[in-house]
């Protein structure tokens, strides 16, 4: 999957945790000008970040490995595949670990 399906997947399974990653992704899309880039970058640090917090919040543990990551539930560890990036590594483990914890 790549990053853009990753986050729409996001938005569907853990709403706040996207609107966590859009909000910061807004305030820096701020032109100088003051107006409003509608091309919104997402820099991995950004994404990396609010799931690190996020799996804070569900006290839910994290290994990430160069591209590769694993989210480790109370119950379960979930791993991802190999990404282009560690926060595209770390999301995908994350959703696989939301998905499972909503079943």
């Amino acid at each position: 999957m790549t990053l853009s399906e990753l986050l729409e997947e996001l938005k569907g399974i853990d709403p706040e945790t996207a609107d966590d990653i859009g909000d910061i992704v807004n305030v820096i899309s701020i032109l100088s000008d003051g107006s409003f880039s509608s091309d919104a970058y997402y820099p991995d640090f950004i994404i990396q970040g609010c799931l690190q917090r996020a799996c804070e919040r569900r006290e839910w543990g994290f290994i990430i490995c160069n591209q590769v990551a694993n989210v480790c539930t109370k119950t379960s560890t979930y791993a991802s595949e190999i990404y282009d990036t560690p926060a595209e590594a770390l999301l995908a483990a994350y959703i696989a670990a939301v998905k499972e914890e909503k079943r």
